[in-house]
């Protein structure tokens, strides 16, 4: 388990963990939904190598950070520019990884000039488009309509899983990988499926009203000014995703100014494995 530190920015407690150069550049790493600033190891190695030091930042009501009753995707931004300022960062990138990437891409329309690019990988993009839930993992777009719809039962759901990890994580992690394609199971091996159930049973430690809020968050409109965008945006999308399809990242390509956005089309890599690319994706960076 990685050492957890806490920032109050705000008058709210913020809880990370910290990876690669202490002393490198700050990247701020937005961690995907259902997950938390745990099981984020894998970011060390490469990270170091290019002297970046790599923040992971439960967001509101996750994990071991505060609650925010006014939380939205594009107020985020805000929230990760004055975690930046109270970690001494004069410049900054951020990185979004899966439900992390409407986050990440709320930074790139919050102008902080303190902000140098922004790289989204396998993020989901909005969903107030027609097509926009073709090919997107059943469960999430589950978990997206019960938490708009039926918290209630959302929040059994997120129970029930929760203990299923404490108490059977061997078969947890089956059901998981039953639903991956085979570079993301092979993936999965190679970084631990370990650190995947850390993430998701911390970002619960609360309760599971955190998590389902993102989720509510998620299928509401974003509300961004896609035209503010001026930070170079890269997207990392790999072609054999099940869970966000490459479809996404091409919508979101759309919406930036033509002068910011650049899409990287990964083949043969699916949801998780594209991790097996993090070396480029640090470099998009590390600049």
């Amino acid at each position: 388990m990685e050492a957890t530190r806490v920032t109050v920015v705000g008058g709210r407690r913020v809880a990370w963990t910290e990876h690669g150069d202490p002393g490198g550049r700050l990247v701020v790493f937005l961690h995907g939904i259902p997950d938390s600033r745990l099981g984020k190891s894998y970011l060390d190695a490469a990270a170091r190598e290019r002297g970046l030091r790599v923040v992971c930042p439960d967001r509101p009501g996750i994990g071991r950070s505060d609650p925010l009753p006014d939380h939205t995707v594009a107020g985020y931004a805000g929230q990760v520019a004055a975690l930046a300022r109270a970690l001494g960062a004069d410049r900054y990138g951020v990185l979004g990884y899966s439900g992390g990437g409407p986050f990440a891409l709320a930074c790139a329309a919050g102008a902080d000039p303190h902000l140098t690019a922004v790289t989204v990988v396998a993020g989901l993009g909005p969903l107030d488009r027609e097509g926009a839930r073709a090919g997107v993992g059943t469960e999430d777009l589950d978990m997206i309509d019960l938490a708009r719809h039926r918290p209630w039962l959302g929040a059994l759901v997120l129970r029930g899983e929760r203990l299923a990890v404490r108490l059977a994580p061997g078969f947890a992690l089956r059901l998981t990988a039953d639903g991956l394609t085979a570079h993301d199971r092979a993936m999965l091996d190679h970084v631990g499926g370990e650190l995947l159930l850390a993430g998701f049973a911390e970002a619960l430690r609360p309760g599971p009203r955190g998590v389902l809020a993102e989720y509510a968050l998620l299928g509401a409109p974003w509300e961004l000014d896609w035209k503010a965008v001026a930070v170079p945006v890269h997207l990392v999308a790999g072609e054999d995703d099940r869970t966000v399809p490459l479809h996404h990242a091409e919508d979101v390509l759309a919406r930036l100014p033509a002068d910011v956005g650049t899409l990287h089309r990964i083949p043969d890599a699916g949801h998780v494995s594209v991790v097996r690319h993090l070396g480029a994706v640090l470099d998009t960076l590390a600049g």
